[in-house]
């Protein structure tokens, strides 16, 4: 699509300059102010050609300023969205630390769980040792 706007562009352009040249030796008259009693005609004669390549030179640069209009305006909605998605790799990676820290926590709470259980286990132990210990002591007397 470019390429093909390109192509047109370039055909326009070395049309207008072809006209500008067959026409050197014809002129035009521009009018500015349209004279009445009080004013006279503001003219001027101007060949062809030069009058052609002027309002080229117009165009062009008129077509510059809003391409670098709109361009300016891409560009800064480009470093709206650089500057969203930085923030969301950076929350992103907040958020794994956060999950990190979560699952050492994690992994440290069971293992202080399983030597409570152990502990659990050996003082049933204990107690079933003393009960039978008791149960023996007051059949021996």
């Amino acid at each position: 699509m470019k390429k093909l706007f390109f192509f047109l562009s370039l055909i326009v352009l070395l049309t207008v300059v072809y006209i500008a040249i067959i026409n050197t030796n014809t002129t035009v008259d521009i009018n500015y102010l349209k004279g009445n009693n009080l004013t006279s005609d503001l003219d001027i004669t101007l060949k062809t050609s030069i009058y052609t390549l002027a309002v080229l030179c117009a165009g062009v640069f008129s077509g510059a300023g809003v391409v670098a209009l709109f361009l300016g305006i891409q560009k800064d909605k480009v470093k709206a969205y650089k500057r969203e998605l930085e923030k969301s790799s950076v929350s992103g990676e907040a958020n794994a630390s956060k999950v990190d820290v979560l699952e050492a926590k994690i992994k440290t709470l069971e293992k202080a769980f399983n030597s409570v259980v152990d502990e659990r286990t050996k003082l049933e132990l204990q107690i079933k040792d003393l009960n039978t210990e008791i149960d023996n002591l007051s059949k021996n007397k």
